[in-house]
């Protein structure tokens, strides 16, 4: 089997190291939405992610998580299609 040129294990890394800091990014920043101690409000009002009483056990936005997954599967389709991409040989 062929060795891989350098370029495209250096492309490869690079690639790896900028998913993580990606990743590490919205980490950090969604982080204050998800960390909730207590019931009642706090002073992140516009941020927070409870229901404002839509119905019964209602919790959040149905709505929004739904076209959150549905964003979250079109990115995941398009770097794994990127990444078949870049690493098929010939």
């Amino acid at each position: 089997m062929a060795m891989r040129p350098s370029w495209f294990r250096m492309r490869t890394v690079l690639l790896g190291v900028t998913s993580a800091i990606l990743v590490a990014v919205l980490i950090v920043a969604l982080g204050p939405t998800v960390m909730a101690t207590e019931p009642e409000s706090s002073i992140l009002a516009p941020m927070d992610p409870r229901s404002d009483g839509q119905g019964p056990g209602l919790v959040g936005s149905p709505l929004g998580v739904a076209v959150g997954v549905i964003l979250l599967g079109a990115l995941v389709a398009a770097i794994t299609a990127l990444v078949l991409r870049l690493t098929r040989e010939g």
